[in-house]
């Protein structure tokens, strides 16, 4: 009887601890982002929705733990028919309002007109008409009240497309997916790993500049775009055509990831801190490779002096970092 019960309280722990998530990782190199997603096949099927839309031709699927990779499709994601209809009524919204734009720039060029014609009139005193200065102010007054209801019309009417174009822009990219990724696999119950490249991402470049005495410390960091959440992810610190990166490095939560650090000479042509802060640095590449371009942040002391911007500057090369004219 104990061991029976042991081996009741065994399945029901089993049961009642979630199965550990399968990893899903990121690597951000310089010019795009790319996702690796393991899945188990059940029944010799298997899916992965990729968190973005992908580029051509980056797709890879690979067996693990033995397992074969029998079919693979690649199918494209498709709205949900709820919110397509409500994107359908929005555009038809955002079609009347540029057409009765449209009407408004007629009638402004109509009224205008009439304003002109009106106050170029040369007054004729007629029997009928036996005051024309009153009947050609009468004529502009009306002329610029309509034009002045035109003004308004339009402006509310702008307003109100700005509002529905920013409505549109919320639910398409909320509804923007990736595609799924359909694999049939042997044996029935195996893992595999789907890799691509997003079409949109990347890390860009900053620098920290810290002066010392006869040199600098310029640190290189990494600014990450277009990172889906829900990845753990770490930063190449190359380009994709460069291959695999000889190291990755993490990427803190909420913060950039540093890439490299170096002591470099540079000569101070012009440094004032107070009242304003000046710079103007030439600054020695001897770091043995190119430095991509990206905004520098200067500090002297520890005080922060100002950001400009430091071209791609090759290796044993000088260039000019200041922020006067």
């Amino acid at each position: 009887m104990k061991f029976l019960s042991a081996s009741l309280l065994i399945c029901c722990l089993a049961i009642a601890l979630p199965a550990a998530a399968a990893p899903r990782e990121a690597t951000v190199y310089r010019d795009g982002i790319l996702v690796e997603l393991e899945v188990a096949a059940r029944r010799g099927q298997a899916e992965a929705l990729l968190p973005g839309p992908i580029r051509e031709g980056s797709l890879r699927v690979r067996p693990l733990a033995g397992g074969a990779v029998v079919k693979v499709e690649l199918l494209q994601p498709r709205m949900p028919d709820k919110l397509q209809k409500e994107l359908d009524q929005l555009q038809e919204q955002k079609s009347r309002l540029e057409d009765r734009l449209k009407a408004l720039e007629t009638k402004e060029t109509i009224f205008a007109a009439a304003a002109k014609s009106q106050s170029s009139k040369a007054p004729r005193k007629t029997k009928t008409n036996p005051d024309p200065l009153a009947s050609v102010r009468q004529g502009t007054e009306f002329a610029i009240a309509q034009l002045e209801a035109v003004f308004t019309a339009r402006r509310r009417t702008d307003q109100e497309l700005k509002r529905l174009e920013a409505r549109l822009a919320q639910l398409r990219s909320g509804a923007q997916s990736g595609p799924t990724v359909k694999v049939l696999t042997t044996p029935d119950a195996s893992l595999i790993k789907v890799a691509a490249v997003l079409s949109e991402g990347g890390w860009t470049p900053r620098y920290e500049l810290r002066l010392q005495e006869n040199n600098a410390v310029l640190r290189l960091l990494a600014t990450v775009n277009g990172l889906p959440a829900g990845l753990s992810a770490r930063v190449a610190p190359v380009a994709l055509a460069n291959g695999t990166a000889p190291h990755l490095l993490p990427l803190p939560a909420g913060s950039a990831a540093g890439i490299a650090e170096w002591h470099l000479p540079v000569e101070k042509k012009l440094l004032q801190t107070a009242p304003l802060p000046r710079f103007e640095l030439a600054l020695q590449n001897s770091t043995g490779m190119a430095l991509p371009a990206g905004e520098v942040a200067v500090f002297s002391d520890g005080e922060y002096l100002g950001t400009t911007r430091l071209p791609t500057t090759a290796a044993g090369t000088a260039t000019t970092l200041k922020n006067t004219p």
